[in-house]
Order: structure tokens, then sequence, then C-alpha cells
């Protein structure tokens, strides 16, 4: 099977001030399923350049079928199989290649 695992992203909605009583509002935090994906641990140092062009290293690569929703740099991304969780991470850069989308953590 090309692409195992399940991609999901971190989305935080709510949160602020009530305008009312000037008391903070609070955030939720929720997974949501994004894609099917695989991944590759770097077993050597992995080394890219971030969307601001500086030079990063990175721990995983995130592998997914072409079409794929762009996820945002900086975003808190978790791979799973089933209720384990193989990589979770930040984003460091998505790319749109020619036969798959793939991004870093």
């Amino acid at each position: 099977m090309q692409y195992p695992y399940d991609l999901f992203v971190l989305k935080i909605t709510g949160g602020g001030i009530d305008p009312e009583t000037g008391y903070p509002i609070p955030s939720t935090e929720n997974w949501v399923y994004h894609s099917k994906c695989r991944d590759e641990v770097a077993v050597q140092q992995g080394v890219i350049f971030t969307e601001s062009g500086e030079m990063t290293n990175y721990s995983s690569k995130v592998v997914m079928p072409l079409g794929t929703p762009i996820i945002e740099a900086n975003s808190k991304i978790e791979v799973r199989k089933g209720d384990f969780v193989r990589t979770t991470g930040k984003v460091l850069r998505f790319v749109e290649a020619q036969l798959h989308c793939r991004l870093w953590v």
C-alpha cells in the first residue's frame, strides 16, 4: 500500500477576549484528518530550506497523494496508524511535486 497511514492536523478554534466582560475565552484544539500518507524518518541528518529561505534540519519527511490540500508552515501534524502516533511535529515546508506532495517536520 503506497499510503498506509493517516495524516492529522491540529486545528485551533475560538479563543480571544469576551467584549462584554473582558475575560479570556479559551480556545479548543482538535486533531482533524487531512489525508492518507507515508512517513520516512531521516536516517542521516536531513537538511532543507524553509519557505523563508533558511536552512534547517528535519527529522521526518511525509509523502501524500498529489492534490492533497496545502498545510501551512508551523502547523502541528501527526502521522498515525490507528491510535499509534508514528510521527509528530511542526511543518517546516510543504511542496507539491509532479507525482505527490511532501512535507518536512
